[in-house]
């Protein structure tokens, strides 16, 4: 088996991959995702990361390409400080306004997501504690300065980059954690196994969730130019869900048929055994796709909001981690009105609530 690359840089629990191009290409180095902007004790995130890089060999400025697998604060927190550098900075086309928007588009659809939890029946109780959980979360206290539009690459699915030793990596839209989520397959030479830098599709110690996800926020930020505050209050509170679930399910099954032989995630160690983590992964949402069916099965008529699919399901799970679980059944939901098995209404005072098809 090849060996590994490199170790990553890792900051907290967040990995960057290095990988060196091919010399004849002019040389430098490849990085995948671009770190997360923080002050830890004192110790800010970036020092790290140079440190570690100088530790292999690799000096800033001969970073040439970052690519970005998606638009999260932990993922991209650094896209506008390499691009400063002379990085090129490379998304798929639906992370692009994150990436322009940066923190404030972050905000506002943080905001946008606990209108989307009080329109799937979540108590006022229970939003209060879920967002007092989630500003306990590291991610506040995290930095995002937005790109400059004329920065960023956009990058598209079979786009490749010659690396040293005849690899080639290949980079593989795969919506589902974000609208704008890639992949990286880096290939053999002349052969077809490779390692997968997965991003937060797969993970070795989680299932990722699916998320809220509401592009047209970050498209309005990245356009004006603006923060929230100086938008027109609800501007933001009619703005369509993407629905990420199904596209993350299709996703996973199409990395499923590569030949992968190591994962490399965006958060802990390689996974050396790939067909385990995606067995995971369809095991987890079979039984839960499976258990949101049956509950909403024995609601009848009536139907179920989200909310009452979730205590049916946990109804011994604390307030403040329901925010996850109820992303997740809104996804199932999703998933089951795409595929004609239930449908959605919503009543006069906004609330989703989905039937089982008759």
């Amino acid at each position: 088996m090849p060996p590994l690359p490199s170790s990553p840089f890792t900051l907290g629990d967040n990995n960057v991959w290095p990988f060196r191009l091919d010399a004849e290409d002019g040389g430098g180095w490849l990085l995948v995702d671009a770190g997360l902007d923080v002050l830890e004790d004192g110790v800010a995130s970036w020092d790290v990361l140079v440190a570690q890089a100088r530790a292999i060999g690799c000096e800033i400025e001969d970073v040439r390409v970052v690519v970005v697998t998606h638009e999260h604060i932990d993922h991209a927190g650094f896209a506008a400080r390499w691009a400063d550098l002379g990085a090129a900075v490379v998304a798929m086309p639906a992370a692009l306004s994150m990436l322009i928007a940066g923190r404030s588009a972050y905000d506002a659809i943080r905001e946008r997501r606990m209108q989307e939890l009080r329109a799937h029946g979540c108590p006022e109780d229970v939003l209060d504690a879920i967002v007092q959980a989630q500003r306990a979360h590291d991610t506040h206290r995290l930095a995002w300065q937005g790109c400059v539009p004329s920065d960023l690459i956009e990058a598209h699915d079979g786009d490749t980059f010659a690396l040293e030793g005849g690899r080639t990596l290949h980079l593989i839209a795969a919506p589902g954690h974000t609208p704008g989520n890639l992949v990286a397959f880096v290939q053999d030479a002349g052969g077809t196994a490779g390692d997968l830098c997965s991003g937060d599709t797969l993970l070795p110690t989680t299932i990722p969730t699916p998320g809220l996800h509401f592009p047209a926020i970050a498209d309005v930020i990245a356009e004006i130019g603006h923060t929230p505050g100086d938008i027109r209050p609800g501007t933001f509170e009619e703005m369509e869900r993407w629905p990420s679930l199904p596209s993350f399910l299709r996703s996973v099954g199409r990395l499923r048929a590569l030949n992968v032989r190591r994962i490399l995630p965006g958060h802990g160690p390689v996974v050396e055994d790939p067909a385990r983590l995606f067995a995971q992964f369809d095991e987890h949402h079979a039984r839960r796709s499976q258990r949101v069916r049956a509950h909403l099965e024995l609601t009848g008529a009536d139907g179920a909001t989200a909310y009452e699919v979730v205590r049916g399901l946990f109804p011994r799970l604390p307030a403040a981690r329901l925010g996850q679980a109820l992303t997740e059944v809104i996804g199932h939901l999703d998933v089951l009105v795409e595929g004609g098995d239930a449908t959605q209404t919503r009543d006069e005072d906004g609330i989703f609530r989905t039937h089982i098809a008759r």
